[in-house]
């Protein structure tokens, strides 16, 4: 046993002799040599490309819920650009979305006209969002999700067309799904509405929560791109009317496709500071 270890170590050690006279003879070869390699290899660096998608980083590649989904989309497509149904969607897509709440701690519900307002100011800050992408300028009508030639709406909207009979109490929401007799929109309150309370009647008593959805084009990889700008727009306007007190009587919480990205990304980085703290440690109690 003892023989075959050192057959091994005087082996190794020929060898190494060998490299090292021949290093010895040569330097200029392993000095030159891979200065130009790394030189080489950083020329990479231009054409770099980050990918921040949590599917592509984190999900198999033939996982079986793809294959599924592929299934799904063979059948029933998305098309963003003409018959939009938000039922066929399979991927995140590109949108913005808003969960609303009252400020007011001793009123929570919803059904008050000043916040319908200022729900409606809400939804024309996000439609007047200015983009800027590819030397183009656009707002959310110019890329929205469309059902014929019409833009995916919120039609929970115009409720506010008689909001001010519902807080009187001269006019009952009827849960789940009410017409609403001015516009006659087919009203489906548990899309939008959240935490609902509803008598025994069905009758709606409060709405603490609402949420509001904006989706865009996103059928080719330009459109996408253009989505991705306009989340960005989306998030910034939202942020800065919320921010700067815009609102008086309602709080606004902002999500799109590419937050997951962004956070994945931001907590990705905020661990870099302490790579040369632990490299300095490893080197001082090794």
């Amino acid at each position: 046993m003892t023989c075959g270890i050192s057959c091994v170590d005087n082996a190794l050690n020929k060898s190494f002799y060998k490299l090292g006279l021949f290093i010895g003879r040569h330097p200029g070869y392993f000095l030159i040599v891979p200065v130009l390699l790394a030189l080489l290899c950083m020329t990479g660096y231009q054409q770099i490309k980050y990918e921040i998608d949590p599917e592509y980083l984190f999900s198999p590649i033939r996982g079986e819920g793809k294959s599924e989904r592929a299934i799904v989309e063979s059948y029933f497509k998305v098309n963003y650009t003409h018959r939009f149904n938000v039922g066929r969607i399979t991927r995140p897509g590109r949108f913005g979305r808003v969960i609303v709440i009252s400020k007011d701690e001793s009123n929570k519900n919803l059904l008050r006209t000043e916040v319908w307002q200022e729900l409606r100011l809400l939804d024309g800050i996000i439609q007047n969002a200015t983009v800027q992408y590819d030397g183009e300028t656009f707002t959310y009508r110019e890329a929205c999700a469309r059902w014929e030639n019409e833009c995916f709406t919120n039609d929970i909207l115009n409720l506010d067309k008689i909001i001010d009979e519902v807080e009187a109490g001269d006019l009952n929401l009827t849960f789940p799904v009410m017409f609403n007799p001015v516009t006659w929109d087919a009203h489906v309150f548990p899309v939008f509405f959240g935490g609902t309370q509803v008598s025994e009647d069905n009758i709606i008593i409060s709405v603490p929560s609402l949420q509001l959805v904006y989706f865009v084009t996103a059928d080719s990889k330009r459109q996408d791109a253009r989505g991705a700008a306009w989340e960005e727009a989306f998030l910034e306007a939202v942020g800065y009317a919320e921010d700067n007190g815009v609102f008086k009587h309602i709080a606004v919480a902002r999500f799109a496709s590419r937050t997951l990205d962004h956070e994945l990304e931001r907590n990705t980085r905020t661990v870099i500071p302490y790579f040369g703290s632990t490299f300095i440690l490893m080197i001082v109690f090794r």
